[in-house]
Protein backbone atom coordinates (compact mmCIF):
# COMPACT_ATOMS: atom_id res chain seq x y z
CA UNK A 1 0.00 0.00 0.00
CA UNK A 2 1.19 3.36 -0.68
CA UNK A 3 2.29 6.03 1.94
CA UNK A 4 -0.17 8.94 2.20
CA UNK A 5 1.02 12.06 1.29
CA UNK A 6 -0.55 15.19 2.96
CA UNK A 7 0.73 18.74 2.76
CA UNK A 8 0.41 21.69 5.53
CA UNK A 9 -0.05 24.89 4.16
CA UNK A 10 0.52 27.73 6.86
CA UNK A 11 -0.18 31.38 6.98
CA UNK A 12 1.00 33.98 10.25
CA UNK A 13 -1.48 36.42 11.55
CA UNK A 14 -0.03 39.12 14.25
CA UNK A 15 3.64 40.66 14.47
CA UNK A 16 6.88 38.43 14.77
CA UNK A 17 8.99 40.87 16.69
CA UNK A 18 9.04 42.09 20.17
CA UNK A 19 7.82 45.65 20.99
CA UNK A 20 5.58 48.08 22.50
CA UNK A 21 3.82 48.85 19.54
CA UNK A 22 3.86 45.21 18.53
CA UNK A 23 0.85 42.66 18.77
CA UNK A 24 0.62 40.49 21.78
CA UNK A 25 0.21 37.59 20.19
CA UNK A 26 1.96 35.70 17.18
CA UNK A 27 -0.17 33.48 15.41
CA UNK A 28 0.77 30.86 12.91
CA UNK A 29 -1.83 28.30 11.48
CA UNK A 30 -1.97 25.12 9.54
CA UNK A 31 -4.64 23.34 6.87
CA UNK A 32 -3.54 20.25 6.66
CA UNK A 33 -4.63 17.90 3.96
CA UNK A 34 -4.41 14.99 1.95
CA UNK A 35 -2.30 15.69 -1.79
CA UNK A 36 -4.91 13.90 -3.43
CA UNK A 37 -7.63 15.81 -2.09
CA UNK A 38 -5.59 19.06 -3.53
CA UNK A 39 -7.56 19.23 -6.69
CA UNK A 40 -10.84 18.71 -5.41
CA UNK A 41 -10.47 21.23 -2.54
CA UNK A 42 -9.13 23.79 -4.73
CA UNK A 43 -11.97 23.52 -6.54
CA UNK A 44 -14.65 23.99 -4.34
CA UNK A 45 -13.44 27.27 -2.85
CA UNK A 46 -12.93 28.40 -6.98
CA UNK A 47 -16.01 27.52 -7.45
CA UNK A 48 -17.41 29.61 -4.20
CA UNK A 49 -15.12 32.61 -5.52
CA UNK A 50 -16.42 31.94 -9.34
CA UNK A 51 -20.12 32.41 -7.67
CA UNK A 52 -19.40 35.96 -5.59
CA UNK A 53 -17.37 37.35 -8.01
CA UNK A 54 -17.53 35.68 -11.79
CA UNK A 55 -14.06 34.68 -11.55
CA UNK A 56 -11.39 32.65 -9.84
CA UNK A 57 -8.46 34.41 -9.20
CA UNK A 58 -9.81 37.00 -6.84
CA UNK A 59 -7.72 36.50 -3.61
CA UNK A 60 -8.67 36.19 -0.40
CA UNK A 61 -7.38 37.53 3.05
CA UNK A 62 -8.91 37.94 5.92
CA UNK A 63 -7.69 41.53 6.67
CA UNK A 64 -9.60 42.14 3.13
CA UNK A 65 -12.78 41.10 4.34
CA UNK A 66 -13.25 42.62 7.37
CA UNK A 67 -12.09 46.05 7.01
CA UNK A 68 -14.36 48.23 5.57
CA UNK A 69 -12.01 50.45 3.44
CA UNK A 70 -10.43 47.04 1.75
CA UNK A 71 -13.40 45.03 1.57
CA UNK A 72 -14.28 48.08 -0.48
CA UNK A 73 -10.93 48.34 -2.95
CA UNK A 74 -10.55 44.39 -3.21
CA UNK A 75 -14.06 43.20 -3.36
CA UNK A 76 -17.11 45.41 -3.74
CA UNK A 77 -15.19 47.56 -6.09
CA UNK A 78 -15.88 44.75 -8.28
CA UNK A 79 -18.72 44.38 -10.60
CA UNK A 80 -21.60 42.35 -9.23
CA UNK A 81 -20.50 41.91 -5.73
CA UNK A 82 -22.29 42.49 -2.98
CA UNK A 83 -21.77 42.58 0.67
CA UNK A 84 -24.54 39.96 0.86
CA UNK A 85 -22.36 37.78 -1.87
CA UNK A 86 -19.58 37.92 0.02
CA UNK A 87 -21.20 36.92 3.23
CA UNK A 88 -22.75 34.06 1.34
CA UNK A 89 -19.13 32.91 -0.09
CA UNK A 90 -17.61 33.12 3.27
CA UNK A 91 -20.01 30.70 4.61
CA UNK A 92 -20.37 28.65 1.58
CA UNK A 93 -16.42 28.19 2.41
CA UNK A 94 -16.90 27.05 5.99
CA UNK A 95 -20.05 25.02 5.78
CA UNK A 96 -17.59 23.29 3.34
CA UNK A 97 -14.07 23.51 5.69
CA UNK A 98 -16.01 22.17 8.46
CA UNK A 99 -17.34 18.61 6.22
CA UNK A 100 -14.16 18.34 4.97
CA UNK A 101 -11.80 15.56 5.64
CA UNK A 102 -8.76 18.00 6.74
CA UNK A 103 -7.52 18.95 9.70
CA UNK A 104 -6.53 22.51 11.26
CA UNK A 105 -3.65 22.80 14.11
CA UNK A 106 -2.48 26.72 15.50
CA UNK A 107 0.71 27.65 17.83
CA UNK A 108 0.26 30.85 19.49
CA UNK A 109 2.58 33.03 21.39
CA UNK A 110 1.82 35.60 24.08
CA UNK A 111 5.09 37.26 23.12
CA UNK A 112 4.34 39.44 27.04
CA UNK A 113 4.26 36.25 29.13
CA UNK A 114 7.14 35.16 27.12
CA UNK A 115 9.35 37.98 28.07
CA UNK A 116 7.98 37.65 31.43
CA UNK A 117 9.04 33.64 31.60
CA UNK A 118 12.36 34.14 30.48
CA UNK A 119 14.01 36.62 32.54
CA UNK A 120 17.88 37.81 31.79
CA UNK A 121 20.52 35.67 31.66
CA UNK A 122 17.96 33.55 30.12
CA UNK A 123 16.22 35.23 26.34
CA UNK A 124 12.97 34.47 25.38
CA UNK A 125 12.31 32.27 22.18
CA UNK A 126 11.58 33.86 19.10
CA UNK A 127 8.07 34.31 18.55
CA UNK A 128 8.33 33.27 15.09
CA UNK A 129 10.98 30.12 16.04
CA UNK A 130 8.59 28.60 18.87
CA UNK A 131 5.02 28.48 17.00
CA UNK A 132 6.58 26.67 13.93
CA UNK A 133 8.27 24.50 16.40
CA UNK A 134 5.31 23.52 18.11
CA UNK A 135 3.17 23.37 14.78
CA UNK A 136 5.44 20.97 12.83
CA UNK A 137 5.32 18.86 16.10
CA UNK A 138 1.79 18.30 15.66
CA UNK A 139 2.04 17.70 11.97
CA UNK A 140 4.57 15.15 12.97
CA UNK A 141 2.45 13.77 15.45
CA UNK A 142 -0.35 13.35 12.47
CA UNK A 143 1.95 11.64 10.36
CA UNK A 144 3.27 9.32 12.49
CA UNK A 145 -0.33 7.74 13.50
CA UNK A 146 -1.13 7.38 9.80
CA UNK A 147 2.52 6.59 8.73
CA UNK A 148 1.87 8.97 6.04
CA UNK A 149 5.12 11.57 4.87
CA UNK A 150 4.28 15.29 4.76
CA UNK A 151 5.41 18.36 2.92
CA UNK A 152 4.75 22.29 4.22
CA UNK A 153 3.66 25.62 2.12
CA UNK A 154 4.22 28.87 3.92
CA UNK A 155 2.68 31.99 2.51
CA UNK A 156 5.75 33.58 0.98
CA UNK A 157 6.64 36.83 3.43
CA UNK A 158 8.83 39.72 3.16
CA UNK A 159 11.06 41.92 5.90
CA UNK A 160 13.87 40.83 8.43
CA UNK A 161 14.45 40.30 11.80
CA UNK A 162 16.16 43.02 14.44
CA UNK A 163 18.89 41.55 13.40
CA UNK A 164 18.69 42.29 9.67
CA UNK A 165 17.99 38.27 9.13
CA UNK A 166 15.47 37.19 6.38
CA UNK A 167 12.39 36.03 7.64
CA UNK A 168 12.13 33.77 4.82
CA UNK A 169 15.88 32.62 5.70
CA UNK A 170 15.26 32.05 9.07
CA UNK A 171 11.83 29.32 8.64
CA UNK A 172 13.60 27.51 5.94
CA UNK A 173 16.44 27.40 8.22
CA UNK A 174 14.63 26.47 11.05
CA UNK A 175 13.11 23.73 9.10
CA UNK A 176 16.41 22.03 7.91
CA UNK A 177 17.82 21.84 11.67
CA UNK A 178 14.05 20.36 12.93
CA UNK A 179 14.62 17.92 10.30
CA UNK A 180 18.01 17.26 10.64
CA UNK A 181 18.32 17.37 14.36
CA UNK A 182 14.95 16.87 15.97
CA UNK A 183 13.15 19.21 18.94
CA UNK A 184 16.23 19.59 21.57
CA UNK A 185 13.44 19.92 23.58
CA UNK A 186 11.09 16.75 23.36
CA UNK A 187 13.60 15.07 21.56
CA UNK A 188 10.79 14.21 18.89
CA UNK A 189 12.26 13.23 15.12
CA UNK A 190 10.84 14.37 12.58
CA UNK A 191 10.91 11.28 10.29
CA UNK A 192 7.64 11.68 8.68
CA UNK A 193 8.05 15.22 7.85
CA UNK A 194 10.23 15.75 4.49
CA UNK A 195 13.30 17.86 4.37
CA UNK A 196 11.81 20.14 1.03
CA UNK A 197 10.17 23.52 1.98
CA UNK A 198 8.46 25.96 -0.30
CA UNK A 199 7.21 29.60 -0.13
CA UNK A 200 4.23 30.08 -1.84
CA UNK A 201 2.28 32.93 -2.85
CA UNK A 202 -1.34 33.00 -1.31
CA UNK A 203 -2.61 34.57 -4.47
CA UNK A 204 -2.11 31.02 -6.14
CA UNK A 205 -3.10 28.66 -3.26
CA UNK A 206 -6.32 28.74 -2.19
CA UNK A 207 -5.54 26.57 0.85
CA UNK A 208 -3.07 29.21 1.67
CA UNK A 209 -5.80 31.48 1.93
CA UNK A 210 -8.03 29.22 4.09
CA UNK A 211 -4.84 29.15 6.56
CA UNK A 212 -4.69 33.15 6.30
CA UNK A 213 -8.47 33.18 7.77
CA UNK A 214 -8.09 30.47 10.21
CA UNK A 215 -4.76 32.15 11.30
CA UNK A 216 -6.54 35.47 11.80
CA UNK A 217 -9.39 33.92 13.63
CA UNK A 218 -7.14 32.48 16.25
CA UNK A 219 -5.71 35.56 17.11
CA UNK A 220 -8.73 37.15 17.25
CA UNK A 221 -9.54 34.44 19.84
CA UNK A 222 -6.63 35.56 21.74
CA UNK A 223 -6.58 39.20 21.48
CA UNK A 224 -10.29 38.98 22.67
CA UNK A 225 -10.57 36.14 25.26
CA UNK A 226 -7.07 35.22 25.98
CA UNK A 227 -7.07 36.05 29.76
CA UNK A 228 -10.19 33.33 29.56
CA UNK A 229 -7.74 30.78 27.77
CA UNK A 230 -5.50 31.27 30.55
CA UNK A 231 -7.67 31.26 33.75
CA UNK A 232 -9.48 28.18 34.84
CA UNK A 233 -11.67 30.22 37.25
CA UNK A 234 -13.21 32.45 34.33
CA UNK A 235 -15.44 29.51 33.65
CA UNK A 236 -16.95 28.96 30.09
CA UNK A 237 -14.58 29.97 27.26
CA UNK A 238 -16.19 32.60 25.01
CA UNK A 239 -15.53 32.18 21.44
CA UNK A 240 -14.82 34.31 18.38
CA UNK A 241 -18.08 34.08 16.55
CA UNK A 242 -15.85 33.11 12.80
CA UNK A 243 -13.72 30.36 14.65
CA UNK A 244 -16.63 28.60 16.49
CA UNK A 245 -17.48 26.77 13.18
CA UNK A 246 -13.96 25.70 12.74
CA UNK A 247 -13.18 23.68 15.96
CA UNK A 248 -14.28 20.49 14.57
CA UNK A 249 -11.83 20.43 12.11
CA UNK A 250 -8.63 21.32 14.65
CA UNK A 251 -6.64 18.25 15.94
CA UNK A 252 -7.92 17.01 19.32
CA UNK A 253 -6.56 14.65 22.16
CA UNK A 254 -8.56 11.58 22.87
CA UNK A 255 -11.29 13.15 25.42
CA UNK A 256 -11.50 16.21 22.60
CA UNK A 257 -9.12 18.36 24.38
CA UNK A 258 -8.44 21.40 22.58
CA UNK A 259 -5.78 22.97 24.59
CA UNK A 260 -1.80 21.78 23.47
CA UNK A 261 -3.81 19.70 20.81
CA UNK A 262 -5.22 21.50 17.80
CA UNK A 263 -4.34 25.14 19.41
CA UNK A 264 -1.12 25.41 21.08
CA UNK A 265 -0.65 28.19 23.48
CA UNK A 266 2.43 29.16 24.68
CA UNK A 267 3.46 29.61 27.66
CA UNK A 268 0.76 26.96 28.74
CA UNK A 269 -0.21 28.60 32.06
CA UNK A 270 -3.01 25.86 32.42
CA UNK A 271 -2.24 22.44 30.34
CA UNK A 272 -5.17 20.74 28.71
CA UNK A 273 -8.22 22.24 30.15
CA UNK A 274 -10.39 23.04 27.36
CA UNK A 275 -12.18 20.18 25.55
CA UNK A 276 -14.81 20.17 22.79
CA UNK A 277 -18.27 20.04 23.70
CA UNK A 278 -20.52 18.01 21.80
CA UNK A 279 -22.27 20.59 20.33
CA UNK A 280 -18.91 21.74 19.14
CA UNK A 281 -18.25 19.12 17.45
CA UNK A 282 -21.12 19.11 15.38
CA UNK A 283 -20.16 22.78 14.61
CA UNK A 284 -23.48 23.93 16.33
Amino acid sequence: MAQPIYRMYVDDSGEKEYGTNTSRYFVYAGVVVSVADEPQFNEVIADAKQACFGRTDVELKSNWLRIQREREKRYLSLDGVTDEKLTVMVKTIYAWAVGADLQLVAAVIDKRQMQEKYVPPRRPWHPSAAAYLFLLQRFQKHLGRCNGLGYVTVDDMEGASPAQNQWRDLLRGQHQRLKRDGCSLTKLRFDNVAAEFRFGDSKRFNLLQLADIVAYSVLRQFRDYGENWDDPLKGDLPMYPWLRPLLPRFMRGPANQLQGWGIVKWPALHAGRWCLTPEELRGA
